[in-house]
């Protein structure tokens, strides 16, 4: 069998010699080590040294090596070698290299120098080649502060940078300069030595991008993940003319900047279920494989990325995007609540094919979503079930019909109102019965409720465990008929006080239910304060209006 992928641990001197030209694609993330990450670098290796006792005299004699981690290379038979991950490593590396070059003595700089530049020839017309070439935008910086012989010299922290990844490569490198001043001259002598000789980094080398993405999801870079839209942006870019790459690179990252890299990453699993409307497998290189069949790179970002990334940001950060809407804050408050994002391509695809009836649409969602929680449908149901949908949706079927995928089944319901009587505390899971007394809260809000608090707890009336002689027993002769159930639980904003949750009800709503402001924030839990007295009288009141409001906004109504 052809071999398509090599594995070789490589002295630096190795890695930074004419074996390799190093090029950071312009589809590649920017580089983003900070003093602290290329601080610890420094700092493993002089306590290598010092953990060896290493001294030039005994530096041959080391057999023990430091290791540097791996890189994973695009390189065929040339030395030209497409940085996939590594980026972060090798740019520090160079760095260090250029700071001790134009630190340290004309003897150690032409040796330091080679492993910074490969050497052109005069009589033969060959320009030097730096061996590592970064991304565009920051590639002319880095050679005029940093590859060029001499030029650490003239960087302070005045230089003008362009660019987060200019600013990051300026401040190590001042870094590192003020720490050679803090360490012994035969440290730093001997640091050179140290890094070309015993330091090791293992070369993972492949020839094509399959087998590249076969290897990215178990190696990655020291600092941060390789994620799979890394590997996709690189699908994406190479698939664009080269003089519309810089242009494209930008929007992409314009995109994962506004999301960050977490949610940018959700973003593409939620772009692949509208896409494909079907579960996605394991392989996301296939998926992926197969929506570039039909669409090409350019396409895929102005037609795709962008509208669904805007689409993602508003649902995620709905109070900046409907801040004179309270409606549709509160609505999306609650989706947000749901204990899975599984509804957001949903959400997303109608927003991107309709501009009305939006909020009457997410309310159905909601109940959808809301009462698949409380039936606790796994994700492979909820998958299912929401291709069913977009699928309906993309045939043009009527979202807001009774024969839609959208509507819970009448067995489904019966079920919720069932759960919905029983006792919810102990039946539903914690974030399924916080949700559900969230939304009565909502039901009772006229205004726009604000739930993006850090902590929200249920809380018991009624005490789990009445102690003997207290007023509680005095109107409950059986409290475990009524302890768990709908109306007799709160909502509030701390954590849980052990002792406070026995209190008698006036001292309990008081102290404990009411807080120092005056104001509570559930509407909810104001109902309780409100109150003169709890009797199992006016729980079961609360029961039942509860329990009405969620079937007017469920349409349990008549089961």
């Amino acid at each position: 069998m052809k071999t398509t992928l090599s594995a070789q641990e490589t002295p630096l001197h190795k890695v930074f010699s004419d074996d390799y030209l190093f090029t950071i694609p312009s589809v590649q993330r920017p580089y983003s080590w900070t003093i602290e990450e290329a601080g610890e670098l420094l700092e493993d290796l002089l306590e290598f040294i010092s953990h060896h006792k290493i001294i030039e005299k005994n530096l041959n004699d080391i057999n023990e090596p430091y290791f540097l981690g791996s890189i994973v290379l695009i390189k065929k038979d040339d030395p030209q070698s497409e940085v996939l991950d590594g980026q972060q490593r090798l740019t520090t590396l160079t760095i260090l290299l250029a700071v001790l070059r134009d630190y340290l003595s004309e003897e150690y700089a032409a040796e330091i120098d080679d492993m910074i530049v490969q050497k052109g020839s005069k009589i033969r017309g060959i320009n030097d080649t730096y061996r590592l070439r970064l991304r565009n935008r920051d590639n002319d910086f880095f050679k005029k502060y940093i590859q060029e012989k001499g030029a650490v010299q003239n960087i302070n922290k005045n230089t003008p940078v362009k660019t987060d990844s200019q600013k990051a490569i300026r401040d190590n490198a001042i870094y590192y300069m003020n720490r050679l001043n803090d360490l012994d001259e035969e440290i730093v002598n001997m640091l050179p030595g140290v890094i070309a000789t015993l330091c090791y980094i293992v070369v993972v080398s492949t020839p094509n991008f399959d087998s590249a993405f076969r290897i990215f999801t178990v190696l990655n870079d020291r600092g941060l993940d390789l994620m799979p839209s890394d590997i996709l942006k690189a699908r994406v870019i190479g698939d664009i003319p080269k003089n519309e790459h810089d242009q494209y690179t930008n929007k992409w990252e314009e995109v994962e900047i506004s999301l960050g890299r977490d949610k940018f990453n959700r973003l593409f699993e939620h772009i692949r279920m509208i896409l494909q409307k079907r579960k996605g497998n394991a392989n996301s290189k296939d998926e992926y494989n197969e929506i570039f069949s039909e669409i090409n790179g350019k396409r895929f970002i102005d037609e795709i990325l962008l509208p669904y990334s805007e689409l993602y940001l508003k649902l995620a950060n709905y109070r900046s995007y409907y801040s004179g809407n309270p409606q549709l804050i509160k609505i999306l408050s609650l989706l947000n609540w749901i204990d899975n994002t599984d509804w957001y391509p949903v959400a997303m695809f109608y927003m991107h094919n309709h501009t009305d009836n939006l909020e009457e649409f997410l309310y159905r969602l909601e109940a959808f979503a809301g009462m698949s929680m409380v039936l606790r449908k796994n994700f492979n149901w909820r998958q299912s079930r929401y291709s069913q949908i977009l699928k309906e949706m993309d045939r043009g079927v009527d979202v807001f019909s009774s024969s839609s995928a959208l509507e819970v089944t009448h067995e489904d319901k019966k079920e919720v109102l069932r759960k919905l009587n029983s006792d919810v505390y102990i039946e539903l899971r914690d974030t399924v019965r916080r949700y559900v007394l969230l939304r009565l809260d909502s039901l009772l809000t006229t205004g726009q409720p604000f739930y993006d608090h850090a902590v929200i707890t249920v809380e018991h009336v009624l005490p789990q465990t009445p102690k003997e002689g207290s007023k509680w027993l005095e109107y409950f002769d059986d409290p475990s008929q009524y302890v768990h159930k709908l109306g007799n639980l709160v909502l509030l904003t701390r954590v849980k006080n052990s002792q406070a949750r026995n209190y008698d009800f006036q001292k309990k709503k008081e102290s404990y239910f009411q807080p120092k402001n005056g104001v509570n924030t559930f509407a909810l839990t104001n109902q309780v304060i409100q109150e003169k007295e709890w009797t199992p009288q006016v729980l079961e009141v609360r029961q039942e209006q509860l329990l009405n409001l969620l079937k007017n906004a469920w349409g349990l109504k008549n089961l």
